[in-house]
């Protein structure tokens, strides 16, 4: 008789937590920093390494010689940081700095 109990008292129990179980996860916080994506497939690795990046070196070397073009224009009215900024530091971040396959930088 005493087995039937405890048999029913754990069954009662185990019946009584199982509802916590199908509890929605929680969204991420807000205020913590980092990303919560899952990792890059392998297409955009390779089409990263082999399209992109070499797309990246065409940008930083059209991106020096537009700035060494702008450059006597912006210096006057002091604005040389907006151009070493978008055409010189942008393309260098992107195909330098970037993690491999992640397009949307």
């Amino acid at each position: 008789m005493k087995r039937i109990i405890l048999i029913l008292t754990i069954t009662l129990f185990s019946m009584t937590a199982l509802p916590v179980l199908a509890q929605e996860p929680l969204p991420p916080d807000p205020t913590l920093t980092g990303r919560f994506t899952a990792d890059n497939a392998g297409e955009y690795i390779i089409v990263d390494a082999f399209v992109l990046r070499p797309l990246g070196l065409a940008a930083m070397a059209v991106g020096a010689a537009g700035a060494a073009v702008a450059y006597p224009w912006s210096r006057p009215s002091h604005t040389e940081y907006r151009v070493d900024r978008e055409l010189i530091q942008k393309p260098y971040w992107y195909t330098f700095c970037r993690p491999i396959g992640d397009i949307d930088f």
